[in-house]
């Protein structure tokens, strides 16, 4: 506790410092614990000048993202884009890690703006290509959005390369990307405007006549959209170019002056600076950039005044030229300086975490002493009470296994009984069919005999490929896996059963989609739902309905078959699946085996599924299981 109280004092002393010791304040945060790291982000908070949006109990990776969202918005607004590289660059890696591809693109779109300011347009484009790549993932209408604003980003490196073609190309493509745009979409205008005044600095570039016409159409347009101040600054600031690249002096002189005016009015501080610099009055310009602390445009200033007085007064060059190398020398030891404060607070951060941890090494080892007794404690009592259980396992399994042996060749032989029974009742009943020929309407005589035919060849296939499958299955534990359609498949099984559903009058309704496929074992899936369907048959009253459907939950389908007919009692309910039951007869005085559930559970548990069942006495049944499954494209 002494030491946090240390490393909590320690970061207070910040709270004084000025806003070049914020690299510090996040390396304390960063190697700080608890209580140490939570005071350090206050204080980055406090030198920036905001209130916290986070508080003790915000996990750290949650303040972290806050912070570093705070410090790169306070480097971009300070022109430090050293830092918002260094920071943007962190909250990348962090935001990637996290799979968080909305907040990545906008970290990366910081740092591609950061590069171009810097002058580093190789990676610059690099990045917003990255951008471009992100918004392709998250896609939507404000990713659309989001990539015009890359490609003009991009285009603006072009120009500031003299590719002037190239700049042009990529300016075209964002208002074609607009399209026809509606004169009540403000927005999309504000946007038009600013690709025109694009376009007519590239034209400015290469002094093109209709240069003067985007300027205008440009200003046009952000006036008459009320666009922001600076916004129309600046397009004022492009007309009065292009009148200058035309030899209409004064007409520029007027709008630069017009834009210096709206500039004041609206306290544009830094597009004053720039507008004193375009105007070549240096000393005014240089004056605000060091008030402000404008240090790229006063860099931009030294340099400019020094080209402009060399010639005309080689003295003010001289001094323009050593202010200009003072504060290049100045921003390399300040980085130095940096360097050697991030190391000393990383080195003492260390050598607090390493006495810390050797304390934690000897709390361990005095905790491990006190386990090692209770280990060998406990073991001596488990061993005591695995002598006197282990002789019940044995009787367990020995139970479980004859009684395994018993269900599975019982089961051989009723499911070889509940097949063919019914193969048998439809051969006499088409005999029968046969024999009174001469009595029955010449209009059912073809039908029947057909649908007869038909089911009782079905049901006859069925019947040996299942004695069949069966006995390979309950032999092996493989299971072999095919993709089918479960709708065809649910098509097929009632087929095999539409001479006792015509018996009751029953409709049954196929409800699953065409494009949900299974993926499992197919004989598995034919003969649970033939199960299911044969006891909605058997239990259903006449004149009802039968429903099959699917439901998809996670990795996998549930069949479900739901009937409206007896339903099931709950004393019986809980023994559905449990070995096998007494069968009861359905409503039509149908008989069976009572296997037909606990089989169907069986070979359901074989393929790795679940099976459920719901009911409620005279009101239905319905029963679900779960199989693997695969989504066609539609």
């Amino acid at each position: 506790m002494k030491k946090v109280l240390i490393i909590i004092g320690a970061l207070l002393t910040f709270l004084v410092a000025p806003a070049q010791d914020l690299d510090s304040l996040y390396q304390a945060f960063e190697h700080g614990r608890g209580e140490a790291a939570y005071r350090a982000a206050l204080a980055i908070d406090e030198v920036i000048g905001r209130e916290p949006n986070f508080d003790a109990d915000t996990d750290k990776d949650e303040i972290k993202l806050k912070v570093l969202r705070t410090m790169i918005l306070y480097f971009f607004n300070n022109n430090d884009f050293q830092h918002v590289v260094q920071y943007s660059e962190v909250g990348i890696e962090h935001y990637n890690k996290i799979d968080d591809p909305f907040n990545e693109a906008g970290c990366t779109m910081t740092l591609a703006n950061a590069y171009q300011r810097l002058g580093q347009l190789d990676k610059a484009i690099e990045c917003y290509n990255r951008c471009n790549d992100l918004m392709d993932v998250i896609g939507g209408e404000m990713a659309e959005v989001n990539k015009r604003y890359v490609m003009n980003n991009i285009a603006e490196i072009h120009l500031a390369m003299n590719e002037y073609d190239r700049a042009e190309e990529m300016y075209n493509k964002c208002i074609a990307m607009l399209g026809t745009v509606d004169p009540n979409d403000t927005a999309s205008n504000l946007d038009l405007a600013t690709y025109y005044q694009n376009l007519a600095e590239v034209h400015i570039a290469q002094h093109k006549d209709d240069a003067v016409s985007l300027a205008e159409h440009s200003l046009e347009l952000s006036q008459r959209y009320q666009d922001t101040p600076n916004k129309i600054i600046n397009r004022l600031l492009s007309l009065s170019k292009a009148y200058s690249s035309m030899g209409k002096t004064k007409e520029g002189e007027r709008l630069m002056d017009e834009a210096l005016q709206l500039a004041e009015d609206n306290n544009e501080v830094f597009l004053q600076a720039v507008i004193h610099l375009q105007k070549g009055d240096y000393a005014q310009a240089i004056a605000m950039a060091e008030e402000n602390h404008y240090d790229e445009l006063l860099q931009e200033a030294f340099e400019s005044a020094y080209k402009a007085e060399r010639d005309i007064n080689p003295r003010l060059a001289l001094e323009y030229y050593e202010r200009s190398m003072a504060m290049k020398d100045s921003v390399f030891n300040e980085t130095q300086q940096q360097l050697i404060r991030d190391y000393q607070v990383r080195y003492a951060t260390q050598e607090k975490e390493h006495d810390l941890q050797m304390e934690q090494e000897k709390t361990k080892r005095n905790r491990l002493y006190v386990m090692v007794l209770a280990v060998v404690a406990a073991l001596l009592l488990i061993i005591t009470v695995i002598w006197f259980r282990l002789a019940n396992v044995r009787k367990k399994r020995a139970e479980e296994l004859a009684h395994l042996n018993e269900t599975k060749n019982h089961l051989l032989s009723i499911v070889s009984h509940d097949v063919k029974t019914p193969v048998s009742a439809i051969c006499q009943v088409l005999r029968g069919i046969t024999d009174g020929y001469d009595s029955i309407a010449d209009t059912d005589k073809k039908a029947h005999l057909v649908m007869l035919r038909s089911t009782s060849e079905a049901l006859k296939d069925r019947m040996e490929n299942i004695i069949k499958w069966v006995k390979q299955e309950l032999a092996s534990s493989e299971v072999t896996r095919v993709q089918f359609s479960i709708s065809d498949l649910v098509d097929e099984c009632i087929k095999t059963q539409e001479t006792s559903i015509m018996v009751k009058s029953l409709r049954v309704v196929n409800e699953v989609p065409k494009y949900i496929m299974g993926y499992d074992d197919v004989n598995v899936v034919r003969l649970v739902i033939q199960n299911l369907l044969g006891n909605a048959v058997k239990f259903s009253y006449p004149s009802g309905e039968i429903t099959i459907k699917t439901e998809r939950k996670g990795d996998r389908v549930w069949i479900s078959v739901a009937d409206n007919g007896m339903g099931i009692s709950e004393a019986k309910l809980e023994k559905l699946f449990n070995y096998m039951t007494s069968s009861v007869k359905g409503t039509g005085g149908e008989t069976g085996t009572g296997i037909g559930l606990f089989v169907s559970k069986q070979f359901v548990d074989k393929i790795g599924g679940k099976m459920a069942i719901e009911s409620k006495k005279d009101i239905g049944t319905t029963v679900s299981f779960s199989i693997h499954y695969k989504m066609l494209e539609r």
